[in-house]
């Protein structure tokens, strides 16, 4: 079977836009630590890097992206672990970006689109997605800028100081998400998500997402993976500069 990767903003949905055409540019990068140009992203370039690799390989080759690993996924033996970097900017201001904003009900409908969202806390949600290969899963988003942090453990303090030392350019965002996919009924088995967000011009916010899934052994990794992943940056960075707050 094949699967694509959930969407980047808090939804991470799979299969939603395979044949949706991209009109920016996408710029694959050949490393992970690749830099962040802002000349180059401020004309909607998105720079990303995407890889595969067993659960040791990703700890031995990328030890620092391994710190972001809050699950604990680098430590199951059944999985394989797509990695990946994807940064772009947001025509929005970074103020737009705060913890209420992007655990506003009404904004994150707005990103799932067809997609059901259902509260069951503060910071943790179920999504359903519906269709024949339809499924659901839980959501928990967690928070750390300087006047809010909703960190609950030292596993995801430590993933959001990881993050920070990724990009130097992350120790100057004005919030910090980390975000953990897991109970999935169909799809992946489990992720991780840290994005920065930070401020590059009065109306234009830098976003830089790392991520850690964990995909069942056996899992087909193509070409359409890659197109899907590309296909939900874009569409989420529409979304996000399309959404009105009221």
């Amino acid at each position: 079977m094949e699967y694509t990767l959930p969407r980047l903003l808090l939804t991470f949905l799979l299969n939603l836009l395979a044949a949706l055409p991209l009109s920016a540019m996408t710029v694959e990068q050949k490393d992970l630590s690749f830099p962040v140009k802002s000349k180059e992203l401020l004309k909607r370039e998105i720079h990303y890097f995407i890889k595969m690799l067993s659960p040791k390989k990703v700890s031995v080759q990328y030890p620092d992206l391994a710190e972001i690993d809050s699950l604990d996924l680098l430590k199951r033996k059944d999985v394989g672990i797509v990695i990946s970097k994807s940064v772009y900017v947001v025509n929005k201001p970074v103020g737009f970006f705060d913890d209420k904003q992007l655990l506003d009900e009404k904004y994150i409908a707005h990103t799932l689109e067809d997609q059901r969202l259902k509260r069951i806390g503060p910071e943790t949600f179920i999504v359903t997605v519906p269709g024949d290969q339809g499924y659901s899963y839980k959501l928990r988003a967690f928070f750390d800028a300087d006047d809010v942090s909703t960190l609950p453990s030292s596993k995801i303090t430590r993933a959001v100081t990881a993050a920070k030392n990724l990009d130097v350019i992350s120790k100057g965002s004005s919030l910090i998400m980390l975000r953990e996919h897991t109970n999935f009924t169909g799809g992946p088995e489990a992720g991780v998500a840290v994005s920065s967000f930070i401020p590059l011009k009065e109306d234009r916010t830098l976003v830089i997402t790392y991520n850690i899934w964990a995909l069942k052994r056996g899992v087909v990794v193509s070409k359409k993976i890659k197109q899907n992943f590309l296909a939900e940056i874009e569409a989420v960075r529409k979304l996000q500069e399309t959404f009105q707050a009221h």
